[in-house]
């Protein structure tokens, strides 16, 4: 009868969603295995500085995506990688994969400078990357004695909180094109002080928008940025996007942030021997 077959097809229907939601549970266990072994946990705390991060990927059901983010925290000065690998899905992963990895690699090398490292990845991503795949990035190198060095290609700059609440952007000397694209490699060496707080991200953090169409606007996170505590300051900023995209990402979203402790006596030269860059105000912010 009709009652027979509807009610069959019920059962049917009822056991086809089980599996689905049984194997959606599955691929996200096995994106999440996935994940953590390429985002390795980021320390609380290196030399002269505490860390903060967040990572949120635009495809709920992965929980993985091309982001990259690195902290080696070496004894003496801590470095770190943050990036973003173009396109998405597997080959994304992938290519973000052999950049977290060549950057290790390349910080456990005795004697290498940043702008060295940073060449060791570039070489390694134009071998892996497809005709048109690159990863921008920022890599960084944190100088106990009061010094921030940076290598950007590609990439949006970070952002400096000043302990008297200025918020700057660290706008390198020269713009160099993404890994993979034959950057010319050149450090931007910038003065820090206890007390402030660098703001790394990736562009899915800029480019999240609204129902409106509106950009998020890190500018007007000065008072997330603000709170005492680091981890709930990087909560608050990761909340904020959230809430302004209504949960709906287009893009990953990767955001360290690092406060900068009490740094060692005897200011010496910048790493790269030059004069510190110059830091631009970031217009908006409050």
């Amino acid at each position: 009868s009709v009652l027979v077959l509807l009610a069959a097809f019920a059962v049917a229907n009822a056991v086809l969603r089980t599996a689905a939601q049984r194997r959606l549970s599955q691929a996200r266990a096995v994106a999440r295995v996935a994940q953590s072994a390429l985002l390795r946990e980021v320390p609380a705390t290196v030399t002269a500085g505490r860390l903060a991060s967040r990572y949120v990927s635009a495809a709920a059901e992965a929980r993985v995506g091309g982001d990259v983010l690195e902290v080696v925290p070496d004894a003496a000065r801590p470095r770190w990688m943050i990036g973003d690998t173009r396109g998405k899905g597997l080959p994304a992963v992938r290519l973000a994969n052999v950049a977290m990895t060549s950057f290790r690699d390349a910080c456990a090398q005795p004697g290498l400078s940043l702008p060295e490292i940073a060449r060791v990845v570039d070489r390694s991503v134009t071998r892996a990357a497809g005709d048109e795949d690159f990863v921008t990035a920022v890599f960084a190198e944190l100088d106990p004695h009061g010094w921030l060095q940076l290598v950007t290609c590609g990439h949006p700059p970070a952002l400096r909180l000043t302990a008297d609440g200025g918020l700057q952007a660290l706008v390198p000397r020269a713009y160099a094109t993404p890994l993979g694209l034959h950057p010319d490699l050149q450090p931007s060496t910038f003065t820090i002080s206890p007390g402030d707080r660098l703001v790394f991200y990736t562009d899915g953090l800029l480019e999240a928008r609204d129902r409106a169409g509106r950009y998020f606007r890190l500018e007007d996170c000065a008072g997330t940025l603000r709170q005492p505590d680091l981890q709930a300051a990087a909560d608050g900023l990761l909340d904020g996007v959230l809430a302004h995209t209504r949960r709906k990402l287009d893009d990953d979203v990767a955001v360290l942030l690092v406060e900068v402790a009490p740094v060692r006596a005897g200011a010496g030269r910048p790493p790269d021997g030059g004069r510190p860059a110059v830091l631009t105000a970031v217009a908006g912010a409050a």
